[in-house]
């Protein structure tokens, strides 16, 4: 039998699992953003509401400003 050791690759900088992460920056988004991706965005007049719809996930999230209104999308993808 013959056993063949193979050696690691090397590379000029490898990457290391750290338990320091860094945190994810938050993504700009806008209500046009959210259209693009397939969302339909409206605010309703008589709830005074922000309100955001995507069929094909069937999800549902309304917000009373716009920025918590994106936020609480982000959080759904």
């Amino acid at each position: 039998m013959i056993a063949v050791e193979r050696t690691r690759p090397t590379s000029a900088f490898p990457r290391w699992s750290s338990p320091i992460t860094r945190p994810e920056p938050e993504p700009r988004l806008s209500a046009a953003d959210l259209r693009r991706r397939g969302w339909t965005v409206w605010f309703g007049r008589h709830t005074r509401q922000y309100w955001a719809a995507h069929t094909g996930r069937m999800c549902l999230v309304c917000a009373d400003t716009p920025e918590e209104l994106i936020r609480a999308v982000t959080r759904t993808l």
